[in-house]
């Protein structure tokens, strides 16, 4: 079943968007995001929730990679608002279209990169990769394999991604990642501006081409104060809209404006296949 587009409209009020020094949206009024007709309702992954436009199909990926865990991200019911740490909810401007189906925190903690961290991490330990769980923070390189000493439990995993996320920041997450050229985007690429104080990033969770190679990518983010990471609308083509279009220049997202010239990949990914 498709979802019905549902619009709604709010007489005498009028909304507009600004952008902040640090690239940061500012949204002018409230509401919920738009319906879509490439949203199914009942979908329970990356996969089955959103269908791939007409004329495009999913790109390969292969099991047990990166890109097939991101593909696969269980989400909470549609409609469901995100929440943040202290368990409020997330007022939903058009921002985002889906709440991936991972608790967080209850430490203001989980933000913008620290929810990259977190993706990757849970990759990692689900394939049990323990000895690649490593992330810079501020001052050091943190491996889950010496916090743990040896313990994998998901109890020292969950003390482990507590520990990482209150020390990382965004430039110390873009230690861990290298500069990728648009042309050769993929799944789990992220982009990412480590501005300061504050930087922010978003990571694309799933990609569709058609025959022409023209490409179109879902994005996934996580924000300020800590949050659910959600799965982020389109503002620029409410049609389209929550795949993005692949071309050069600005990208602008619900509640950041990065450059395409942001795309970055994770060292310790490089080798895994499409």
């Amino acid at each position: 079943m498709k979802r019905i587009l549902l619009i709604l409209v709010l007489t005498g009020l009028c909304s507009c968007n600004a952008l902040n020094s640090e690239g940061m949206l500012y949204s002018g009024a409230m509401g919920f995001a738009e319906g879509s007709p490439l949203v199914n309702n009942y979908g329970k992954t990356v996969l089955d929730r959103f269908d791939s436009p007409l004329g495009y199909t999913r790109v390969p990926v292969k099991q047990n990679t990166f890109a097939s865990f991101l593909r696969t991200l269980e989400l909470l019911p549609d409609g469901s608002m995100a929440h943040y740490y202290n368990g409020k909810s997330k007022l939903n401007d058009d921002i985002y279209v889906a709440v991936v189906d991972l608790p967080i925190s209850s430490k203001n903690i989980q933000m913008s990169a620290s929810s990259m961290i977190r993706l990757v991490s849970e990759y990692l330990f689900t394939n049990q990769e323990y000895d690649k769980i490593a992330f810079h923070t501020e001052n050091q390189k943190i491996s889950f394999a010496s916090f743990s000493n040896g313990d994998y439990s998901k109890a020292e995993f969950h003390k482990y991604m507590d520990f990482v996320m209150e020390r990382a920041s965004t430039p110390s997450f873009c230690s861990d990642l290298r500069p990728e050229k648009l042309e050769n985007i993929q799944i789990g690429d992220v982009f990412a501006q480590n501005n300061l104080p504050n930087g922010h990033v978003v990571i694309v969770v799933d990609m569709v081409e058609n025959k022409k190679g023209e490409k179109l990518f879902l994005l996934a983010q996580g924000f300020r104060p800590a949050q659910e990471i959600q799965i982020i609308s389109n503002p620029n083509n409410k049609e389209l809209s929550p795949w993005y279009q692949l071309k050069e220049g600005e990208l602008l997202t619900p509640e950041w404006r990065f450059m395409t010239s942001d795309l970055m990949r994770f060292r310790f990914l490089d080798n895994e296949s499409k």
